[in-house]
């Protein structure tokens, strides 16, 4: 029997699909040309066969392998979600889940987020001398010494390089690139190994596809002739490449200089349909597919030198070689973590795990399965259990996008408000934070009798030394700079989407206004405070039954066990501190040293919170970006994301805190302890913040003897829940009313921008409008990126710049100056270039 009818036989049999059958035959026909040369045809053919049946031997065990562990995850997840109780004891399957993909503590086990954060800080501790090298400017945010990046490119590829620095460099990458591919496979990847490989390709898909513009439409739009930029997209990258180490993933054959124009045509079919072109229609629905057959035709392209995969990069790519390397770790490391806590596949494992969780809620509502003490849930019950659980996976593992365009222009508005509405941030953060983290302590067991002097000393000295950022990722502590690239996920902001230009507005006013430096800092500081008191204990040889029990619980809730602290002793540097990365040298052991720094990361939204991914998917969905229900819910979660993640993890901490306690009381008396532990001092920095945003503004400071100030600031501050936020008239962080920010900042610059394009349309056909000026000097006073609500920048900038342009377009301007003054009492006054007099700080007390 043929092998082609061996193939068929086992199509009809069910054994293998059609498309397989193809492949298989297309592989034999490869190793049968290959093998013809010196044999005849019934030689050629048999050895060709044999090879066959080797390959077909080694797929069959590498699925056998992947069943395996996909089978022994199964098992693991399905007892921890059986044998999972929430903090009051109860059975939530739900949560259990969910914990699985993201937690900050109290859950029992470890997360495929933090599992992720892990991963790259011990690859961060091994790149700390590349960080530290390529470190950010402070002020232009570009990347120092880039001028070394091509030598680190080519030591990559294993080229001869007189830059020894470089050559250390890319040696270093590349070795924690083949540690990441082996335990990529480990957890059951299959990606080859190939020496002076270099780095992955990205393809820019816009930039290949102006290769065929022909020209612009009636209404603007442009024309595209894909044959002309297919033929110059392969005139360009063709003599950059080395066909005879190009190898077909299919069918294993080399693809040579007679096959590389075949091969460059499905490359290119592939880039611009995002892999459709070539699927087949099937009876199921195609999700992201198993993570562990992933990276092997990103693989494909061979380049002939380091410095023709840079001149692609340039051209074609995303032109930063710095952003391609953190990229690759970063996607490694989350595709890693994905795998360990969910198997190599991950999205069927989770869409496994939903359905199970549906079905004992069914088994409840038809009375099959009776559970003491839990209430019969509604009938929509299974419906939010797979919202929750699908939105928020999608929103880790990444929301599809259905109109790239229309999603980057949404982007792109979002970013541009928020670059201009970010000022005073990091004044309330850099008063309120400190008070914030001594909760977040607190609640840890960790230390927190520390003075304001020493807190102010810190922050400075953490902020400023760019040396001491290297020192902490040695010690397997996060580099942000290098976590996100641009800072896609930004504090405050959520998650930046958009155009590299406006993510850079963000980027720079989040740095110049202080909130980025202060963030990272405070960052740097927790983690210290882990390293200090865990690094005490463990000279001290405490025994886990002695630790603290707030301390014991927290480190219960990340999945440690006594034996583990036990480990853990052992790794104490010679200064008396435990951290993740000395830990991993003493100790050898990995796993563990990687569960001690997804702990100090993960605790970090507790004490410099940034924002909850349980609440941002559970307010945007499922919904796919480009589309105009996902931009709406894009924009109305833009900042109500953060205030709702701090009120639910401050609700936790209040609940875990009070337990703690045997009697009823003495639960309502530590409950009371911990709330007002934290919102006096909260309410206390934030008053200071309102009275230098004043003085910033050209006010004069606000009587502090009014118990109105004082519930401002309670509000302000966040001591009353950030959704306090929104009581009364109050504005929220950045400006905005209740109605404001249910369309977010961007909603607002839309709104404003609409009512300005429409005003000046009725001005130029004749209608008079006298607010036209005045909403001109209003929108670009509220929207000039930074200089508009930095600190340093507002008040001259309004004086000198938005109150002259508005005398010059509204013929009211001067009734509307002194109205202003009327509601005030103003040091710099509206409308005058130089100040009168300097603040009156007496009317804090009241003083006339």
């Amino acid at each position: 029997m043929s092998l082609r009818d061996c193939l068929n036989s086992a199509v009809e049999q069910g054994a293998i699909n059609s498309r397989q059958a193809e492949e298989l035959h297309d592989y034999y026909e490869a190793r049968f040309r290959r093998k013809r040369p010196g044999m005849t045809d019934r030689q050629a053919a048999e050895a060709a066969k044999r090879e066959v049946i080797d390959s077909l031997r080694d797929n069959a065990k590498e699925k056998r392998r992947q069943v395996l562990l996909t089978e022994a995850k199964r098992k693991e997840l399905a007892d921890f979600v059986e044998n999972y109780r929430d903090l009051k004891g109860r059975p939530d399957k739900v949560d259990a889940v969910m914990s699985l993909m993201i937690h900050n503590g109290y859950k029992g086990t470890q997360s495929m987020s933090g599992k992720a954060n892990a991963i790259i800080a011990m690859a961060h501790r091994q790149l700390s001398e590349v960080m530290h090298h390529f470190r950010r400017s402070r002020v232009a945010g570009t990347h120092l010494n880039k001028v070394d990046l091509p030598d680190v490119i080519r030591a990559m590829h294993g080229e001869k390089t007189g830059n020894a620095t470089a050559k250390a460099m890319g040696q270093a990458v590349s070795n924690v690139f083949e540690e990441l591919r082996q335990r990529f496979n480990a957890a059951g990847g299959n990606i080859p190994k190939r020496q002076d490989f270099g780095l992955t390709h990205t393809h820019n898909r816009s930039n290949i596809r102006e290769l065929g513009l022909t020209g612009r439409g009636k209404f603007g739009g442009k024309r595209y002739d894909m044959d002309l930029a297919r033929r110059r997209w392969k005139e360009f990258i063709k003599p950059m490449l080395n066909a005879d180490e190009m190898t077909n993933p299919r069918t294993g054959e080399t693809v040579g200089l007679d096959g590389i124009d075949a091969s460059l045509d499905y490359v290119f079919d592939s880039i611009m349909s995002d892999g459709w072109a070539h699927r087949r229609p099937e009876a199921r629905k195609f999700g992201v597919g198993s993570v562990a057959s992933r990276y092997q035709e990103s693989r494909f392209l061979i380049f002939n030198d380091a410095d023709a995969w840079l001149a692609y990069n340039e051209k074609f790519g995303n032109t930063d070689p710095i952003a391609s390397i953190f990229n690759q770790v970063n996607s490694l490391s989350r595709d890693i973590a994905a795998m360990e806590r969910f198997g190599p596949n991950p999205d069927a494992s989770v869409e496994w795990l939903k359905q199970a969780v549906q079905a004992d809620i069914g088994r409840r509502q038809s009375g099959a399965l009776k559970v003491e003490g839990l209430k019969l849930p509604g009938i929509s019950a299974r419906a939010m259990a797979a919202y929750r659980i699908d939105s928020l996976w999608r929103a880790l593992r990444g929301r599809e996008t259905v109109v790239q365009g229309a999603a980057q222009f949404a982007g792109d508005i979002r970013n541009v408000a928020t670059s201009a509405a970010l000022g005073a941030t990091g004044i309330l953060a850099g008063l309120t934070d400190p008070f914030v983290s001594q909760a977040a302590r607190r609640l840890a067991g960790l230390p927190v009798t520390v003075t304001m002097h020493k807190i102010v000393g810190d922050l400075a000295r953490f902020a400023a030394d760019k040396g001491n950022e290297a020192a902490l990722a040695r010690k397997a502590v996060v580099w942000d700079d290098f976590m996100h690239t641009m800072n896609e996920q930004a504090r405050f902001v959520d998650q930046m989407f958009g155009h590299e230009w406006s993510k850079y507005l963000v980027d720079r006013s989040l740095t110049l206004n202080g909130l980025k430096p202060l963030t990272d800092a405070r960052k740097r500081i927790e983690a210290t405070a882990w390293h200090d008191t865990l690094g005490e204990y463990a000279s001290k040889d405490t025994d886990w039954i002695d630790l603290p029990p707030l301390l014991k619980k927290t480190m219960e809730g990340f999945g440690f066990t006594p034996e583990e602290w036990h480990a853990m002793r052992a790794g104490v540097d010679e200064a008396g501190f435990l951290d993740p990365g000395t830990l991993y040298e003493k100790t050898g052991n990995r796993n563990l040293a990687e569960k001690y720094a997804e702990m100090i990361i993960q605790w970090s939204e507790r004490s410099v919170p940034s924002g909850d991914p349980r609440v941002k998917s559970f307010l945007t969905g499922m919904v796919p970006r480009g589309t105009v229900l996902g931009e709406i819910a894009e924009f109305a979660s833009q900042f109500m994301s953060f205030g709702m993640s701090f009120t639910a993890r401050q609700l936790e901490a209040h609940y875990v805190y009070s337990m703690l306690a045997k009697s009823g009381s003495g639960k309502v008396a530590r409950g009371a302890y911990y709330f007002a532990a934290m919102a006096v001092p909260l309410t206390l920095g934030a008053g200071m913040y309102i009275q230098i945003l004043n003085v910033l503004n050209g006010k004069d400071p606000e009587d502090m003897t009014q118990p109105s100030f004082w519930a401002k600031a309670f509000v302000k501050g966040g001591g009353g829940g950030l959704f306090a936020d929104f009581v009364d008239k109050a504005e929220n962080r950045f400006g905005q009313n209740f109605a404001q920010t249910l369309g977010g900042i961007g909603g607002a610059f839309i709104g404003d921008t609409l009512d300005l394009s429409l005003r000046s349309i009725q001005t130029i056909m004749g209608a008079e409008d006298p607010k036209a000026g005045r909403a001109l000097s209003k929108y670009v006073g509220r929207y000039t990126p930074i200089l508009s609500s930095h600190p340093m920048t507002r008040a001259w900038y309004r004086r000198l710049f938005v109150d002259n342009l508005q005398m010059m377009t509204d013929p009211d301007a001067d009734k509307s100056f002194k109205a202003q003054a009327r509601k005030s009492s103003f040091w710099w006054q509206p409308g005058e270039l130089t100040p009168r007099r300097a603040p009156d700080l007496g009317a804090i007390a009241g003083s006339e």
